[in-house]
């Protein structure tokens, strides 16, 4: 699915969130591991990255699902 919907531009730490996700589509990634392989100590900070990618249109959360982050093309 494309989404044709003009994007807003990501900070780069939105960027390596989303570069995380992405090398982990096989299993979405949860978001302790977005925290530990972006470095972040808090997990509410990941969280945050995580919702303005889904803002953005970068992503889309299944909610009730395991790891269910996909990244929308």
């Amino acid at each position: 699915m494309t989404n044709d919907i003009a994007r807003q531009p990501l900070t780069p730490r939105q960027q390596e969130a989303l570069n995380f996700i992405k090398a982990k589509l096989l299993y979405g990634p949860t978001v302790r591991e977005i925290a530990a392989g972006m470095s972040i100590k808090h997990h509410n900070a990941a969280v945050r990255h995580i919702e303005q990618l889904e803002a953005k249109g970068y992503i889309r959360r299944i909610p009730g699902k395991a790891r269910g982050i996909e990244v929308i093309a």
